[in-house]
């Protein structure tokens, strides 16, 4: 992995962690489709909306709501 890295220009460093950055949150999306879908607790319920909903939202800026 290190030789890889080392062989790409700051540049292409850049858009491969971007693109790795992508996938690991569309990964926890789709995780968290799953495990809503199956109604597993705590996650059969968001704050909001849906889990994966507000897992998105907070990527976007969403405050918390007050508890």
């Amino acid at each position: 992995m290190n030789q890889l890295l080392l062989s790409l220009t700051t540049n292409q460093r850049e858009v491969l962690a971007t693109m790795l950055a992508q996938e690991f949150i569309s990964g926890v999306h789709e995780s968290l489709v799953v495990l809503r879908g199956e109604k597993v607790t705590p996650l059969d319920d968001g704050y909001e909306c849906d889990p994966y909903h507000d897992f998105v939202g907070r990527l976007d800026g969403w405050t918390w709501p007050a508890q």
